[in-house]
């Protein structure tokens, strides 16, 4: 049964709509209706026409009949931002509209638009010369030559990267460090859940889109090889779990994810249940379920339900950062995956790795990563590491007396001992060692469950790490991989010389 809809002007035109319209990943939609609301694999999406009003609410049916085909054969992304292009064009344009869409119309909202918006204009470029073609009233065929004849500016693709912009763009290397130290730490103070951790460290180690996390299930993770298959975005596939990258996953953070794994099948997940349910990351769970129980993606967390628990946990630990004046580190998604592919780049990575590990299918997108020059990065990371050193707070720890004093007392496995520099232990780990593997005793350092001794050789640990650090001075990235550990020994020196100083002042008091 068609709709026929209102007349656009003194002339009555009749336009229909069919029932029903399936998309590209199969959802069903009757666009009749005045609102769109479908699934697009992990996606949800939604369009309420009825928010357009005076003039163009008389356009509603065309622009419908204009979007159908972008609904059959696009993704929900491509076809929200046409219809968002089209929402601001309305509101700027308001009740000037007078049942035609001009020229003048146009380069009135082109005129309006800040520098650097003004790329809104070609989006809804795309959807006016499809309404053209498709001989829908309500746009006036002049609007295609006028389009045509001038050139629109597009968005600056990847300027976030090629300025290395602090809030937006890759972490430094001192940023990086300092909030995976963070993360660490937090967790092990238990301020946060397991699943952040774990997803920090995906994001770092595969650089994803957060939708394709977003879109993992159990069985993604292969335990035995330590390989994660991340389902792939912007294929032009059926869906996002049509085809996969692997990525090899360091021991430590594959233990994590076992045992994170075993905790979810104890709640009755199975290999097909997500990695990052809904019921697990919103704590009062989604507001509503579109989804049946057949749906491939029934579950899983919206990517901006997953982003936006993600970024609101991790900002209450962020480490402070030298380029926005010590302010809190700004957490994206998107951050870490600028900062996968500049570290790419920067360790000489081919423009054709870098697109295969960021999911391209072309070279165009990764330029903007080989661009800046490793000597100007290298440069940068240098200056702002020495502003940020004092603040890093490598150390997570605490300082204890000796092993008597510490959480298990000489408990087997406890005693942390560098045979490379002294037979004399230099601390406790209250973790009493079980399950770690990590290099020992460089990684103590800045682990939040050592218990540095007062009394050991933490100077002769410093001397050697120093010195291995000078061995590589030819190779910045190689000789940078101890940068934490050194940073987390010179606090501990300092803290173990500050309670000593304290000490002999308090006991200068005690005789005078």
């Amino acid at each position: 049964m068609a709709l026929a809809t209102e007349p656009c002007s003194s002339t009555a035109l009749a336009v229909t709509l069919p029932e029903c319209v399936f998309t590209r990943t199969g959802s069903s939609i009757d666009p009749r209706n005045d609102v769109w609301e479908w699934t697009d694999g992990p996606f949800h999406a939604r369009i309420d026409f009825g928010r357009y009003d005076s003039g163009f609410r008389t356009l509603v049916p065309f622009l419908k009949q204009t979007l159908v085909p972008f609904l059959k054969r696009h993704s929900s992304g491509y076809l929200l931002c046409l219809n968002n292009g089209f929402c601001s064009f309305a509101i700027m344009t308001g009740r000037g509209l007078e049942g035609v869409i001009t020229p003048q119309h146009i380069s009135n909202y082109l005129a309006h638009l800040p520098v650097d918006r003004r790329w809104r204009v070609s989006t809804l470029s795309v959807l006016l010369r499809k309404w053209l073609q498709l001989g829908l009233p309500g746009v006036d065929a002049k609007c295609e030559t006028y389009l045509l004849e001038r050139r629109i500016p597009g968005g600056k693709r990847g300027e976030p990267v090629r300025t290395r912009d602090p809030v937006r763009g890759p972490l430094s290397e001192d940023e990086y460090t300092a909030l995976h130290s963070a993360v660490n730490a937090a967790y092990g103070r238990g301020e946060l859940p397991l699943w952040t951790l774990l997803l920090t460290r995906l994001l770092l180690a595969s650089g994803g889109r957060i939708s394709q996390y977003a879109s993992l299930k159990i069985c993604d993770f292969d335990s035995a090889s330590a390989v994660l298959n991340l389902p792939q975005a912007k294929t032009r596939e059926q869906h996002m779990r049509t085809s996969f990258l692997a990525f090899d996953i360091s021991p430590q953070t594959a233990r994590l994810m076992s045992d994170y794994i075993v905790s979810l099948r104890e709640m009755d997940h199975d290999d097909q249940s997500p990695l990052f349910p809904a019921s697990l990351i919103m704590p009062v769970g989604p507001r509503k379920n579109i989804r049946s129980v057949d749906d491939l993606f029934y579950g899983h967390c919206l990517p901006r339900q997953l982003s936006s628990w993600f970024v609101q946990l991790v900002a209450e630990v962020a480490p402070p950062t030298a380029r926005l004046d010590f302010a809190p580190l700004p957490v994206a998604p998107k951050r870490f995956r600028y900062t996968f592919g500049t570290r790419m780049a920067e360790e000489g990575a081919s423009r054709v790795l870098i697109a295969n590990r960021l999911g391209h299918s072309d070279l165009q997108h990764v330029e903007v990563y080989v661009a800046a020059s490793p000597k100007v990065v290298e440069n940068i990371d240098r200056a702002m590491g020495t502003m940020l050193a004092p603040l890093a707070q490598a150390f997570q720890g605490r300082v204890v007396e000796d092993e008597e004093h510490s959480t298990h007392k000489g408990a087997p496995g406890s005693r942390i001992i560098d045979f490379r520099v002294s037979s004399a232990p230099v601390g406790s780990c209250a973790g009493k060692g079980g399950g770690c593997a990590f290099n020992k005793p460089v990684a103590c350092y800045t682990c939040f469950r050592f218990e540095p001794w007062l009394d050991a050789p933490h100077e002769k640990v410093l001397q050697r790490l120093q010195s291995e650090r000078e061995k590589w001075s030819a190779d910045e990235r190689m000789a940078a991989v101890n940068d934490e550990p050194i940073q987390a020994v010179v606090e501990v020196v300092a803290l173990c010389a500050q309670i000593w100083q304290q000490r002999a002042g308090a006991s200068v008091e005690a005789t005078s």
